[in-house]
């Protein structure tokens, strides 16, 4: 028993020794070791975030301000740096920064919409002015033709247009001989044949009045006015062939691209052909149907609740513009339509959806190119707007003035507050940002409107992308800090 209290006693002795030998380790340990920092640009090297660096006292912060006030919360930091190769990761680069500066902007409305044709002037019918067999058709479906281009040869089979082609003749024959006569009478004696001179001048009178009756009815029936004034009184023959051609603008006034006021090209496409060769027809009988895309329309859709900013947008003529998906530059980029206006909007509402439609005027362009055909050159184009294609419409309706616009992704939302990143200075190469709370006017789906109320001052550089990435990370880093796992100092995190 006695020596199991001595074996007792020097284990207890031992025990306490190493203890005390463990204690002071530790307190040498503690007190010779130098803090870290706990920044979101001191996290694990060769990730996003650098490894976890010792802190000095005597760092030097003269490079960037450290205002201890801006802090939020009392022991929230505000401010974060990142390394080169960090930003890089996240997309911050010298690309991505930009200068404030106040602006006046307006609210807008952005909803979509697609490209159409405008009813009754995007497709042209083109109908036979007469009755006749089809002898040759100058050009296939699909290809490009311009205004007074021709389109077909026609036999004429109709007995009126004859007829009417004869006593047109028989007319200017009876004209000629008329002339004729006056002027022989002219070199007699005018006191010898006053009375007969008398008749002819009447008969002349009749004569000029009866062929321009009769070059109306021509007309009426087809024939155009070159073919009565190159065929019937210039060579005194009957047409027996008709060639019809593409609209004129000049004759298709209400044609919409006829409004071209510029000298941009125009051209018609030919969809579909109803005829064929040998085919007979009759007056009226459709021959082609003609497409006119040099100027189209974009169809908005709108819900019904958004009409009183549209109609004030519409009465104030306030810009618009339209984004389509693909710019065709190959890299998938939008491509953005300025300068357009609203021209129109529905007087009803879909029950179903609730939405009404509006309308703006779009103007289009087109690629030409030709190819080598049987008898002769062929044309085609490939237009840059087409019926069907899918777009956005953003409509401005009210001024915001003096305001901050920013993109989206400049913006980021941190619970109960939006804020943007200032770029305030320099820690080595490390870019320092601040977190600055501000107040968002109006969003779109690509820019954000915040107030002018000094939370960013005109001049200021900010982050124009990334914002949400900057803000989860200065998140994660006061979370560290909050920790224990390093320390604060002013109002960013080491």
């Amino acid at each position: 028993m006695k020596n199991l209290s001595q074996k007792f006693l020097r284990g207890s002795t031992a025990f306490a020794l190493i203890l005390i030998v463990c204690v002071g380790a530790i307190y040498v340990l503690v007190s010779t070791v130098k803090p870290v920092r706990t920044g979101l640009h001191d996290v694990a090297k060769g990730t996003m975030f650098e490894r976890f660096l010792p802190h000095d006292d005597d760092h030097d912060h003269d490079d960037h301000d450290h205002d201890e006030a801006a802090a939020p919360v009392q022991g929230q930091a505000v401010e974060i740096a990142f390394s080169p190769i960090a930003a890089r990761n996240m997309g911050i680069d010298d690309s991505a920064i930009t200068t404030v500066e106040a602006v006046d902007y307006y609210k807008s409305l952005t909803f979509p919409a697609v490209v159409v044709e405008r009813p009754g002037f995007s497709t042209i019918t083109v109908p036979s002015p007469v009755s006749g067999v089809v002898t040759k058709i100058h050009h296939e479906s699909g290809v490009a033709v311009a205004p007074g281009e021709p389109l077909f040869d026609i036999l004429l089979n109709q007995q009126e247009v004859v007829k009417a082609q004869t006593e047109f003749l028989a007319l200017l024959k009876k004209r000629e001989i008329n002339t004729a006569e006056l002027q022989r009478l002219a070199g007699l004696d005018s006191q010898i044949v006053p009375k007969q001179k008398r008749d002819l001048d009447y008969e002349k009178i009749q004569i000029d009045s009866d062929i321009e009756i009769q070059k109306n009815l021509l007309l009426l029936q087809g024939l155009s006015e070159a073919d009565v004034a190159n065929s019937l009184e210039k060579t005194g023959r009957i047409i027996r062939n008709m060639t019809v051609y593409a609209p004129s603008l000049e004759q298709e006034a209400n044609i919409a691209s006829a409004a071209h006021a510029d000298d941009e090209e125009h051209v018609f496409t030919i969809d579909e052909l109803y005829v064929t060769t040998g085919k007979n027809i009759a007056v009226g009988d459709s021959l082609c149907q003609l497409s006119d895309y040099c100027k189209l329309a974009i169809k908005g859709k709108v819900f019904a609740i958004n009409e009183k900013p549209l109609a004030h947008a519409l009465a104030s003529k306030s810009r618009v513009t339209a984004s389509f998906e693909g710019g065709g530059d190959g890299r998938g980029a939008r491509e953005i339509v300025n300068n357009l206006f609203l021209r129109s909007i529905d007087n009803k509402i879909d029950t179903s959806s609730g939405t009404l439609y509006c309308y703006v005027d779009l103007k289009n362009r087109f690629i030409g190119y030709q190819v080598n055909g049987e008898s002769n050159l062929r044309r085609y184009t490939q237009w840059h707007f087409k019926p069907g294609q899918r777009c956005e419409l953003n409509v401005e309706y009210e001024p915001l003035p003096d305001c901050i616009v920013l993109p989206v992704d400049a913006v980021a939302k941190d619970l109960h507050e939006m804020c943007v990143f200032e770029w305030v200075g320099n820690e080595e190469d490390k870019r320092i940002w601040r977190k600055k709370p501000v107040h968002v006017i109006h969003q779109t789906k690509d820019v954000i409107a915040i107030a002018n109320d000094g939370s960013v001052f005109p001049g200021a550089k900010v982050a124009t992308k990334g914002a949400s990435f900057i803000l989860a990370a200065l998140d994660a880093a006061n979370q560290k800090n909050a920790g224990g796992g390093g320390i604060q100092h002013g109002d960013h995190v080491h």
